[in-house]
């Protein structure tokens, strides 16, 4: 996973529907067909019976955001080069984007619990060249107040999810935190009230991606490993080993499902099996999202004669179905979430958009 800088830039509100009726466009998800769709123009154009509304302009590009029953979070990417992170808060129905802490390093993964909003912090406070770690898990109240340093000295935290037990999070180099051999990275926790995290596992790649189910906390790692640990440690068992890095990684009831650096779509049971392929040979993928029914993901595909990008949101049921495409735009889609009724994505423009019905 490449790291990113952030930094606050200037906030423009642009809260309202861009959804409307008529015009055709084409549907990737269903090989081309023409259907009426709502054209937004360079908000892209969802299908036939969605509507696509503007919640917000962040003010740059956001890799990163999580959202509860009220409120999207989402880390602010520095253009410029100079580090920083603004977390940010906006409505779900579209409002002026609050800003709740600023770091001066930069933050690559967030998450919401209750009244708290959690992020990680890979570069930290510069190394002293003593103890070799740099990373901080950080937090602050989604009502507002002082950001709180979780953790310190920490291997480059790249994500982190959280719920009543514990805090969660992977470290890609835990090498940098101490010496260590037959090992890279680590899976990381922190009980309710403790101050010490634990090592729930050493893993012998940088992970990079989490997840979490009621019991166990699962992973994906840069060299092709899916992997999990029970949450109050014990055994780590590999689930799959497909040898190419895994970008993104949600677990259903029976299931983990998982992206290839070869643009696969994965999916292995959660005891252990065979792994299944649900898509593959797409062009390059971005995010994945569950809910109880479906699978969401964001898809990529370049003109090269045009160097034009082409971005959707798919659809997928679980266990079988044929994707289909909700959202296509050429601005590309950077960061997805789903809940009850929406879609929610973020764009490199620097959009926060919702996406309805789901």
């Amino acid at each position: 996973m490449s790291h990113r800088s952030w930094v606050a830039l200037p906030l423009v509100v642009l809260a309202g529907s861009t959804g409307c009726s008529g015009g055709n466009t084409a549907d990737p998800g269903d090989g081309g067909a023409t259907s009426e769709a709502a054209s937004t123009g360079d908000s892209g154009s969802p299908a036939v019976g969605h509507q696509v509304t503007l919640l917000a302009s962040l003010g740059g590009p956001t890799y990163s955001f999580s959202i509860d029953a009220t409120s999207a979070y989402a880390l602010l990417e520095d253009e410029t080069g100079n580090g920083g992170t603004t977390v940010l808060k906006v409505p779900l129905s579209g409002g002026t984007p609050v800003t709740l802490a600023s770091d001066a390093q930069y933050g690559e993964g967030i998450a919401v619990s209750g009244t708290t909003l959690y992020w990680v912090d890979p570069s930290g406070p510069p190394l002293d060249g003593s103890s070799g770690a740099d990373g901080l898990v950080m937090s602050v109240p989604i009502g507002g107040g002082p950001s709180a340093t979780v953790a310190s000295d920490q291997g480059l935290p790249e994500t982190i999810a959280v719920d009543s037990t514990g805090i969660y999070w992977v470290n890609a180099n835990q090498c940098q935190q101490v010496q260590c051999s037959g090992a890279v990275g680590a899976v990381m926790m922190l009980p309710p009230g403790a101050t010490t995290p634990v090592v729930l596992a050493s893993v012998p790649a940088s992970p990079q991606t989490l997840a979490l189910d009621g019991t166990s906390v699962y992973w994906g790692t840069s060299d092709g490993r899916v992997m999990t640990v029970p949450k109050s440690g014990g055994t780590v068992t590999t689930l799959a080993y497909y040898e190419a890095s895994v970008g993104s990684l949600v677990v259903a009831a029976t299931d983990v499902y998982w992206t290839t650096g070869g643009g696969d779509i994965m999916k292995t049971p959660i005891g252990g099996g065979a792994s299944t392929a649900v898509v593959v040979g797409l062009n390059s993928i971005q995010g994945l999202a569950l809910d109880s029914t479906s699978l969401y993901w964001l898809e990529y595909e370049e003109d090269s004669s045009s160097n034009v990008n082409q971005s959707s949101v798919k659809k997928m049921a679980l266990g079988s179905g044929v994707p289909t495409t909700l959202w296509a735009g050429s601005d590309n889609p950077s960061a997805l979430q789903v809940d009850g009724t929406s879609v929610y994505f973020t764009t490199d423009s620097g959009a926060l958009m919702k996406l309805s019905p789901k």
